[in-house]
């Protein structure tokens, strides 16, 4: 059984939101005129403008490009996590030969079956099965078990 979409799906949001703060701050310099290719330039307005949160919260706007960076690194990370939890499971059946009988011709063959199986079909109670075709007279029957 594999698991572990839920990691999947908090990197790609967390992705998502990495992305508005540098939006936002490459949005901000933009429209203060100044050209990105400058880098000098770029970084002088990231350390000397503010970004104000409300409530008197302020900081640099070059901390919510570094937030950004690092919330769209930790989405990254998850995204590309290819390790899923895996239950193994292990089926062990103890497979059983069983002679059946024909009620028809009173032929015998034998049959494999799971215990499980068996069990199910209500054995040892319920002795007969469901229909097969006997290989000697080829009517359908529902054989009879003989022995196990």
């Amino acid at each position: 059984m594999v698991a572990q979409n839920s990691s999947q799906i908090l990197g790609l949001v967390l992705t998502i939101l990495g992305l508005a703060p540098i939006i936002a701050v490459l949005l901000n310099a933009w429209t203060s005129g100044i050209s990105f290719l400058d880098l000098s330039a770029l970084y002088d307005f990231l350390w000397t403008n503010w970004f104000n949160i409300g409530f008197g919260i302020r900081f640099e706007l070059v901390y919510l490009a570094i937030l950004g960076t690092i919330i769209i690194i930790l989405g990254l990370a998850l995204l590309a996590r290819r390790t899923r939890k895996i239950q193994e499971v292990t089926v062990v059946t103890d497979d059983l030969t069983v002679t059946l009988e024909c009620t028809v011709c009173k032929n015998r063959w034998a049959e494999h079956f799971a215990e499980a199986q068996l069990q199910a079909m209500g054995f040892p109670q319920n002795r007969r099965i469901s229909r097969r075709r006997c290989e000697a007279c080829r009517k359908f029957t529902r054989p009879k078990i003989i022995g196990i």
